[in-house]
């Protein structure tokens, strides 16, 4: 689910509003955090073994989404009680990853419309309705305990970062099955990536931030 909500701000005024009453204590927050990371990272590895079988991109792009969410939640709980240097560092090495991955990500898109690859769109669909469907339960998970009202709109707020460019993935996928190329596909990983390459200048800025705040307590 999207890093955003899951590193703080689901819950409250940025992902659907409701009371300032908190619904689950800093430990169990810990733990669905740490159920979300085992589950973002157990279906990273699922899509991209199904990027694998089918060549296609959106799997790519998907798989490297879920797993920057892994590595934010990561993130998060070694940082938690700790010095704010260290989680800039963190923040600042998962950035780094993050671009890296996603340039990557542009070169194999790149390379799948130059080679005319066509994905196995079938099976490449069946692993994005999954990725969309554990999404939007981990944003449930993870809103249900922050604080507000549990409602379908807070839901979608939370999620709608991750299930758009997975609903793109989706559309890119029908597009060449009907045209009977893998343009669409490998444009609609390309888009993601480039989301994502947006996300790890936001991580790397961060990172640099929280690093110059700390500095004079060094």
């Amino acid at each position: 689910m999207d890093g955003g909500c899951g590193g703080g701000s689901c819950g409250g005024g940025s992902c659907g509003g409701g009371s300032s009453r908190p619904s689950g204590g800093s430990d169990d927050l810990k733990h669905t955090m740490r159920m979300a990371m085992v589950v973002n990272g157990l279906l990273g590895a699922l899509l991209l073994t199904a990027a694998n079988a089918t060549q296609a991109v959106s799997l790519w792009a998907a798989a490297l989404l879920v797993l920057n969410h892994a590595a934010g939640h990561a993130v998060t709980l070694v940082g938690t009680g700790r010095r704010p240097d260290l989680r800039a560092r963190l923040s600042m090495l998962q950035g780094v990853a993050l671009a890296a991955a996603a340039v990557a990500l542009v070169v194999t898109a790149g390379r799948s419309i130059a080679g005319m690859t066509i994905p196995d769109v079938p099976l490449a669909s069946l692993a994005l309705l999954l990725a969309i469907g554990v999404t939007v339960a981990t944003a449930t998970l993870l809103f249900a305990n922050r604080r507000g009202t549990l409602t379908l709109r807070a839901i979608w707020l939370c999620s709608r970062k991750d299930v758009l460019p997975l609903a793109a993935g989706l559309v890119g996928l029908a597009a060449s099955w009907l045209l009977f190329d893998g343009a669409p596909d490998a444009l609609a990983g390309a888009g993601v990536a480039a989301v994502l390459l947006a996300g790890a200048w936001g991580l790397l800025r961060g990172g640099m931030v929280g690093e110059g705040k700390s500095a004079p307590m060094r």
